[in-house]
């Protein structure tokens, strides 16, 4: 069984249309499972294969780390995150539109996924960016690892995925040159015969 979880600001539907019949979107992580995830859902992954035996893992935009800290300059400045996280509260909907324009591309045009409404929710993604660490840990995890990431990627940069890749033991990045952080939103049938 695939289990398919979301990225920040969308639901769990935004793997409708790539998940078979016995696949299950979103829910929890449990052992033996082979992960299909994007964005935040591949960081919760890449946390849960640290301590579950996973099968495998397929992951979209994926980064080991979300803020910059100490050495690492692959991530985002942390006030960014804090001002999101405050005005969530203040327009909800401004904050989803802008992210998912910085999600794409420049020339992408791809509807924004089926949005995520519940304010804590919300909320409890953003905080767990915000403390997001994992490239110590990335030994850890012992099942395959598939990397798919847009090369313009603004969200999380490809020299992100790479230090990734570099630090998972059994990894196979793959990168999609004109793609943004949504690549199997962007090119779903392309995406199809990747998965």
């Amino acid at each position: 069984m695939r289990i398919f979880l979301p990225g920040w600001g969308a639901t769990s539907e935004v793997w409708a249309p790539f998940a078979h019949p016995g696949d299950r979107l979103g829910g929890e992580i449990g052992a033996g499972a082979d992960i299909v995830a994007w964005s935040l859902g591949a960081m919760r992954a890449l946390e849960a294969a640290t301590t579950t035996e996973l099968q495998s893992l397929t992951l979209i935009g994926a980064s080991g780390q979300f803020v910059r800290q100490g050495t690492y300059r692959h991530g985002w400045p942390e006030r960014v995150l804090l001002r999101m996280r405050e005005r969530l509260v203040v327009d909800t909907d401004a904050v989803l539109d802008e992210f998912w324009a910085l999600a794409l591309a420049p020339g992408e045009e791809v509807p924004p996924p089926p949005r995520e409404r519940d304010a804590a929710t919300l909320q409890r993604g953003l905080a767990f960016l915000a403390d997001y660490s994992m490239l110590d840990r990335a030994s850890r995890i012992s099942c395959p690892v598939r990397l798919l990431h847009g090369g313009r990627d603004r969200v999380c940069p490809p020299a992100a995925a790479e230090l990734l890749a570099e630090s998972l033991p059994h990894a196979e990045l793959t990168i999609w040159p004109e793609a943004g952080h949504a690549p199997f939103l962007s090119q779903p049938d392309r995406f199809r015969a990747w998965l």
